[in-house]
C-alpha cells in the first residue's frame, strides 16, 4: 500500500498492491500501521457502500464539527470522477478541487480529511462505491454544497441527481464552519 499526498493538505491518494493466484486476487484496504506511519486517522466507526446508475452525481457532502470526520473511498465495481473541494476558509487551497477517476482495475482510493467536500459522477452502471468515515453520519451535521456551484465542469448534459443535493446552498453562500 502506497499513500501520495495531493496538492490539496489532507487529500491522499493511496494505491493497493493486488495479490494474484489461481483463485483470482486479493486486496487489503486498510493497514492500521501503514495508515498510523502517514499520520492517518483509521480507526473507522462507519462503513457504507453506494451503488450508481451511469450519470449520477452524488455530492458535493461532508458532516461538519463535531461529528466531522475524515474519509476513506473507494470503487469495489465500475468507475467514477471523484471530485474532492477544499471548503476550508484557512486552507492555501480553498475553493481549489481535485479530480481523478477511480475505478475497480486501477486499485485506488482517496483518503478526504476533515473539511473536504466529497462528490463522483458515475461513469457506469451498477458502479459500487465504498466508504469509511471515522465518526458515525450525523442527521444533524449532515451538510452539502451545489455540486456545480464551484467551477467544476462535469461535462454532463443530464446529470442524474437526488433531490437534496439539487438543493443544496451554492459554494458562496454557504455558512462555512472550517
Amino acid at each position: 500500500m502506497t499513500i501520495t499526498e495531493t496538492f490539496i493538505s489532507d487529500l491522499y491518494l493511496i494505491s493497493y498492491p493486488g495479490f494474484h493466484d489461481n483463485r483470482g486476487e486479493f486486496i487489503k484496504t486498510i493497514h492500521s500501521g501503514t495508515f498510523e506511519n502517514a499520520g492517518l486517522d483509521y480507526e473507522f466507526k462507519e462503513s457504507y457502500y453506494s451503488v450508481s446508475h451511469k450519470d449520477v452525481i452524488r455530492g458535493m457532502h461532508f458532516q461538519i464539527p463535531p461529528d466531522d470526520h475524515c474519509k476513506l473511498v473507494h470503487v469495489l465495481t465500475g468507475s467514477i470522477l471523484d471530485i474532492v473541494l477544499d471548503i476550508r476558509t484557512s486552507s492555501p487551497t480553498f475553493g481549489k478541487y481535485f479530480q481523478i477517476e477511480l475505478n475497480s482495475e486501477k486499485k485506488e482510493a482517496l483518503y478526504i480529511g476533515k473539511g473536504l467536500a466529497h462528490g463522483f459522477l458515475s461513469l457506469i452502471n451498477d458502479t459500487i462505491v465504498e466508504y469509511h468515515t471515522t465518526t458515525p453520519h450525523s442527521v444533524l451535521n449532515e451538510k452539502g454544497i451545489h455540486y456545480n456551484s464551484f467551477g467544476f465542469k462535469w461535462e454532463i448534459d443530464r446529470p442524474v441527481l437526488s433531490e437534496r443535493d439539487l438543493n443544496q446552498p451554492l459554494f458562496l453562500e454557504f455558512k462555512n464552519p472550517f
